[in-house]
């Protein structure tokens, strides 16, 4: 039996579940390497005045100052799973890593961590990883809400 559906009409499907059984459903496709992040190319020009996570605002004055507040707030959240966030890379390069060696441009420690990530990306790119951190750890994504100025 051939079944297929478009990623939009998986996260339109997603919209319907509960929180619970998002959050199962989310580390299930995770697991099986099934991305629903989405990019947001509205955010790219933009400036930041803060972003809200899991209904809680947090203040904030660039994306990557985002990008770096969600990592720490997930992984201090999970300390035992850590390790996860290493799942998350591009084809060439990795975005997260303990060796600096593994970086050639910008990057930064994540607060409360060991961990360094890559920050040279633009603003959709880095809202796209903050969902990327968020599905992986199973944390909807859309409580994720980047507060323009």
């Amino acid at each position: 039996m051939k079944f297929d559906i478009s990623m939009d009409e998986l996260r339109s499907r997603f919209e319907l579940l509960s929180p619970e059984d998002k959050k199962k459903a989310y580390k299930v496709l995770s697991d099986v390497g099934i991305d629903l992040s989405k990019r947001k190319d509205d955010l790219t020009g933009t400036r930041v005045s803060g972003f809200i996570l899991e209904n809680r605002f947090y203040e904030a004055d660039s994306h990557k100052s985002v990008f770096l507040q969600v990592a720490e707030i997930v992984l201090k959240k999970h300390p035992n799973d850590q390790d996860k966030i290493f799942k998350i890379q591009g084809r060439k390069k990795k975005y997260f890593s303990k060796n600096l060696g593994d970086f050639t441009h910008d990057y930064e420690m994540i607060g409360g961590t060991r961990i360094y990530a890559d920050t040279n990306e633009n603003a959709a790119q880095l809202n796209r990883r903050c969902q990327k951190i968020l599905l992986l750890f199973g944390i909807d994504p859309s409580s994720l809400v980047v507060i323009p100025t």
